[in-house]
Parts: structure tokens; sequence; C-alpha cells
């Protein structure tokens, strides 16, 4: 058998991915079975068309059929040709769009060139009436993707070239890639907000902005309609009023992907939707921690506590097994309204750091603090 598989290949034949050995293997075992059923495009000497059953005839040991390509739109027909027989998803078809761009604009600028009496394409920079428009959108039109899609695809290839590669391949889809990059982007602005927050011993000076924020606000319930709730006990430090507690500096410590847990009584629910709101984070959901014992009240006697928990810019929670109701934990050492020692645990468990608690009763290591007791 003659050796044709060191011929080179046109620069159009490499928009679409090869195939894998699998596939490449299954297609030989066709050839050997069935003869080569389409011969290989040849353009100026060049595989056109036909990269993967020129490997496979070599596999299979058959002699390869060769056929020149007439026309003068070589992109557009490896294009047309292989939608046809491969089944990529719409983020190859996307990926690949991307790689057609320099070559359509090129073969636009080429034709501009011949029809006019150019001597080289590169005097033209006007592509043909019937063609113009945004290079994305004709290059997503030809592979039926939306050119938004296209425009995503290229952006993750300017980044993360690798990623791209595997988003070709069809290994993954550009949602997905999206999201780990958008993942690696956060872990690197973690990092170095970490490495403030252990180089110094108030790690807010140097302007950490911390992934994680935990608040237990000292509430002043005065401003919550009734003089005097009966059975309430009074906190032994001192409280904030709802317009003080506004001022707290949450967006400024927060960073632009974070979570914020907010310790709240059933009382007070409406001014935690109001600070949510104020300092810029999505409402998400409600924890419940029922206490050990119930309290008093004007009208039914409490015995749950609840945390707000929201989420600014996105970020996705480390585990996919947390519960809205929290465990029956015990009152944490530090008197009136301490919390459960164990729900820190439970919030690194579930959110990354840098972790920064508002209001802190107690210092736990590898959190940083502001405010209060601690």
């Amino acid at each position: 058998m003659t050796d044709n598989t060191t011929l080179n290949h046109h620069p159009s034949a490499d928009i679409f991915p090869m195939l894998g050995d699998t596939e490449l293997t299954e297609l030989a075992e066709d050839i050997r079975a069935h003869g080569l059923r389409e011969p290989i495009v040849l353009s100026a000497g060049a595989v056109l068309d036909g990269r993967n059953r020129l490997r496979a005839c070599k596999l299979a040991g058959i002699e390869p059929q060769f056929r020149n390509y007439e026309g003068d739109q070589p992109t557009s027909y490896v294009i047309s040709t292989n939608l046809k027989r491969r089944h990529l998803n719409a983020s190859q078809r996307a990926a690949v769009a991307v790689d057609v761009l320099p070559l359509l604009e090129a073969e636009a600028r080429k034709r501009q060139a011949t029809s006019t009496g150019g001597s080289t394409p590169q005097l033209v920079g006007l592509i043909p009436e019937a063609e113009k428009g945004r290079a994305r959108d004709q290059a997503g039109r030809k592979l039926r993707v939306d050119g938004s899609y296209v425009s995503a695809a290229k952006a993750i290839k300017e980044k993360a070239p690798e990623v791209f590669e595997q988003v070709r391949s069809g290994q993954k889809t550009i949602t997905q890639a999206k999201r780990e990059l958008k993942e690696q982007q956060r872990e690197e602005r973690r990092a170095v907000n970490q490495q403030k927050a252990d180089s110094a011993e108030d790690p807010l000076t140097l302007g950490t902005r911390f992934a994680t924020l935990v608040l237990d606000p000292p509430w002043d319930w005065g401003d919550e309609g009734d003089a005097d709730q009966l059975g309430r006990a009074r906190p032994t430090y001192a409280t904030l009023s709802f317009e003080e507690l506004l001022k707290v500096p949450v967006p400024n410590l927060a960073d632009q992907d974070a979570h914020l847990y907010l310790w709240i009584t059933n009382r007070s629910l409406p001014k935690g939707f109001r600070l949510f709101e104020h300092w810029g984070f999505r409402y998400v959901t409600t924890l419940t921690w029922p206490k050990p014992s119930f309290g008093m009240g004007n009208y039914f006697r409490g015995q749950t506590e609840h945390v707000l928990f929201g989420v600014r810019g996105s970020q996705p929670l480390r585990r996919k097994d947390a519960p809205t109701l929290l465990p029956a934990w015990k009152r944490g050492p530090n008197g009136h309204s301490s919390k459960p020692v164990e729900f820190y645990d439970f919030v690194e468990s579930c959110s990354p750091g840098p972790y920064l608690e508002l209001f802190a009763r107690f210092r736990r290591p590898g959190w940083a603090f502001w405010g209060a007791e601690a």
C-alpha cells in the first residue's frame, strides 16, 4: 500500500476535531468490510476533507482513493460536508466556529481580490456585499449555532486554550467551561484574600475581602413595636438600632462573590430582609435552629432561631447535602444569645474562606473578627 498518510492538511481541514481511537478503529473496520465509500478530497495537493478516512485506510490496509476539490470556498465546503456526517453538540460547533472565523475572512478577501483584479489578498479589506455582517454571526450560521455562543467559546479560547480544546473535543460544554473558569477566578481571589487574612493581626487594615461572613447583630428589640416583650431577657451587651445596623460596612468587607449568614429572631425577620437588600445580598433561604428549650413571648413562646442565608455575586456551596433544619445544638458558652459552637463547623463545611464574623462573642481559629466582645 502506498503511504499517503504524510500528505499535508489544507488549513480548513483542521477546523473539526479528529476522531478518537475507538471511533477511528470502528471507521477502519467499516472501510475494511465495505470499502472506502467517499474518496479523500484534495486541494492543491493537500487533504481538504478526509483526514480520518485517510488514517483509517492505513489502519485497515486499504488503498485510499482521491479526488480534487473544484471551488473557491474550501472552508464552507468542509463545514457543510462534516456537519452532515459528524454528531457535534452545540458547544463543539461553537468552538469550530471560532476556528472558522479567520478562514472565512481570508477566503472572502481572496475572492474580493480576484474579482477586482488585485494581485494580493492583503490589499483588499472589503468583504463582498453578500457576506457582510458580523463574522461571528456568519460563522454561527454556518455551524448552526447562535452568535453569542460563538463569542463565549472565543472568550474561553483566549482565557484558557486547554479548556477550549476540551470543549472542542466534546469533553466539556461551554456552560461547564465557563463555570469552571469562574470558579478558578474565585479561588485565585480567595487565595489572595486568605494571604492577607493570615499575614496581619488585623486583616481588615489590609483591605481583605471575605468569601464568607457570619453576623449575629446585637438587635435592639425596642424598635420592633413593643415597649416590653414579656419574658424576653435584656442583653448584657450594647445593642444597635436598625439605622445603626444599616451602616455596618458589610459591602466593603465582602468579596464580590460571597456568602452571608445572618442570625435573626422570629420577630426581627422583616429587618433582616431589609438589611440583605441594603447590603447588596440576594436572599436564598432560611436555616432554622431548634433550641433545646423554649422561651417566653407576648404571643407564642419561641423555641426556634433562624439564620438568613444570602449570596453576593455567585458562589456555590461546597456540599450538596446541607439541610435547612439545623440540629438541636446546645447554646454557646457565652451567656445571653450565645450561638452553638457547632454552627461554625457547619458553615466551614458549606462555604469557602476566608471567614469573617461580625459582632463575634469569642475567637475561633482561622477566622477574622469585627466588633463586639471578641
